[in-house]
């Protein structure tokens, strides 16, 4: 019985962590970029037309639908990242955003730093873009 609280106790805390970041569904509508060389400000930002009920913002986020994201240029991966933006505001595929777990550090806030990326169902809508139509042979 100790043990079974203990588990769900445990499960109770992951679950809130977890709604804790931004975790966003949707694609790209926006791309922006800035280079001030002068001042070594450089960055890369996007929007997103959100997408699906599996998007959840945390408390401190305005909306999902109004967060800025911004891609960290000093990370290793932002080119594969930065792909992966272009490609879903280029042919409008859905991605999965996951921000930082401790965005609201500094209280309500409209922006948040890409922590996590990735493709979401790529393969299953390219198939059906890419199937032509069924078309009932009764509307002929």
């Amino acid at each position: 019985m100790l043990k079974n609280l203990i588990l769900f106790a445990g499960l109770s805390v992951i679950s809130l962590h977890s709604v804790a970041a931004n975790d966003v569904y949707g694609t790209v509508s926006e791309i922006h970029h800035r280079s001030n060389s002068a001042q070594q400000d450089h960055a890369v930002y996007v929007r997103f037309d959100i997408s699906g009920d599996a998007t959840s913002s945390a408390a401190c986020a305005q909306s999902p639908a109004s967060i800025t994201w911004f891609l960290d240029l000093n990370s290793p991966i932002a080119d594969y990242q930065y792909e992966l933006l272009k490609t879903s505001y280029k042919d409008q595929l859905p991605l999965r955003v996951i921000g930082q777990a401790d965005v609201c550090a500094n209280g309500p806030t409209d922006s948040d730093t890409i922590i996590e990326i990735s493709p979401w169902s790529w393969p299953s809508i390219i198939e059906q873009r890419n199937t032509p139509p069924q078309i009932n042979e009764k509307f002929l």
